[in-house]
């Protein structure tokens, strides 16, 4: 209910029981103001501002068709009052009349067309009529005027997620998530909201409140250093790569092919077909294999796959295909160095983006790949925006990006040649592509460095 900004055009007694009417009615004290307003309109039935509350009166103690009456005949008499035209939408809509609240929202526009409020009222009358397109546009108008306006954020990120776009639906519920009050909320949630609306100061401040509440969460930790680019580790911990991946076992898959357009397997299976013709003929190890993501494209070329990861609970997952015929859970480099010359074909999507320096890593892959052997992964690449001396940095994502020359040289200090590599985009993300490069290399005679 909206105030009246006038009382004027009746006699000063007429105005001053008016007033007192609202103040009564605003206090809650409804009946005596409804009195009051009657009493006004027995003497002027077509007094507008005693209509229209008296109107409003009628909705809240349920007589909904003589209200709906009384606020039409206000707005009449007032066309110019957006407050009024609003008011009668809010009614309407209410009683599930959204026809009619979309066109008394529309006379508001008309009347006040920077109201972000009614831009916001006008949305929600047409998506319930169905009406998506043009209630998008409208929920759009009103966060164009007031952009923190939490329930227009909160619509438009409901009408992506409806329509299967999770990056748009995302980033408009990022955007309303990160609005105060922030006391209560999820610091792991804030602490990606703010990543993806690139406030990475703000995400840095968000984990470090986590980290100071959960001094030995890994996660935390491993984030705290993305962001704030502060004590960044050579790799992430074996402990945040169990409580990542364990966490996220369930949704991994539809996260990273619906949502992101994951493309990890298929180049894989790209580098494969550059070197050999499918006929089962490699022993292969997938590691870091996940939920098994790699296995489909892998059978063709291999009579055994093995496949190695820290998340038990994604290893369930991947078992469940039943493409491998043995699953480990292992710290991969451990495993390596357990399992010499154990394989002639070795896979790696997306997981050397957990490593920043290479050169331990690879030393383990070249032990374990017998000569001649494949080794086909990809990583994320360094953009000109990233600050990499050394030749790798840890990303505000938690995920390492490598240089070309980095990668090429560590590999050839450890015994592999390179047969490939080509620049790809390996997901979206923040509606960006995220460049990254496949890698064929070769395991020489020469023993592994």
């Amino acid at each position: 209910m909206q105030s009246h900004e006038s009382l004027s055009g009746g006699s000063p007694a007429q105005s001053a029981a008016l007033q007192q009417a609202i103040d009564t009615h605003m206090a809650g004290r409804l009946d005596e103001a409804a009195a009051i307003y009657e009493a006004v309109l027995e003497q002027d039935p077509i007094q507008p501002v005693a209509l229209h509350y008296f109107g409003i009166y009628l909705h809240q103690v349920g007589r909904h068709e003589e209200a709906v009456e009384k606020l039409m005949l206000s707005c009449a008499l007032e066309s110019e009052d957006a407050g009024w035209q609003n008011d009668l939408g809010n009614v309407l809509f209410a009683l599930g009349r959204f026809d009619e609240a979309e066109q008394a929202y529309g006379d508001a526009l008309a009347v006040a067309p920077g109201d972000h409020m009614v831009w916001n009222n006008l949305g929600a009358a047409l998506l319930q009529q169905g009406k998506v397109e043009e209630a998008t546009q409208s929920f759009l108008r009103a966060v164009g005027i007031a952009p923190d306006f939490v329930p227009a954020l909160q619509h438009l990120g409901g009408i992506y997620e409806a329509a299967g776009d999770k990056m748009q639906a995302s980033h408009y519920q990022c955007r309303a998530y990160v609005l105060p009050p922030l006391e209560g909320k999820s610091k792991q949630m804030l602490g990606i909201s703010f990543y993806f609306l690139g406030r990475q100061q703000e995400a840095a401040q968000a984990y470090r409140e986590w980290l100071a509440e959960e001094p030995d969460n890994p996660i935390a930790a491993h984030m705290l250093a993305a962001c704030s680019q502060l004590d960044v580790p050579a790799r992430a911990s074996d402990r945040y790569v169990e409580s990542h991946f364990d966490r996220y076992a369930e949704t991994f898959e539809s996260n990273l092919l619906e949502s992101l357009g994951y493309r990890g397997p298929s180049l894989i299976a790209e580098g494969l077909a550059l070197v050999a013709q499918p006929a089962r003929q490699f022993e292969a190890l997938d590691i870091g294999c996940g939920t098994g993501l790699c296995g489909p494209y892998l059978a063709p070329f291999a009579h055994t796959i093995t496949g190695v990861d820290l998340a038990g609970k994604m290893l369930e997952k991947a078992k469940s295909d039943r493409q491998y015929s043995r699953l480990e859970k292992a710290e991969i480099g451990d495993y390596l160095s357990r399992h010499p010359l154990c394989c002639d074909l070795m896979t790696a999507a997306d997981t050397m983006i957990y490593f920043g320096d290479l050169s331990a890593v690879f030393g383990q892959v070249a032990g374990a790949l017998r000569p001649g052997g494949y080794y086909i992964f990809t990583v994320e690449a360094v953009t000109p925006q990233d600050a990499a001396p050394s030749g790798f940095c840890l990303h505000a994502s938690g995920r390492y990006r490598h240089s070309r020359d980095y990668v090429r040289r560590h590999l050839q200090e450890n015994g592999m040649e390179v047969v490939h590599d080509s620049d790809q985009i390996l997901r979206e993300e923040i509606r960006q592509s995220v460049a990254g490069m496949l890698f064929v290399a070769k395991r020489t005679a020469q023993a592994a460095g």
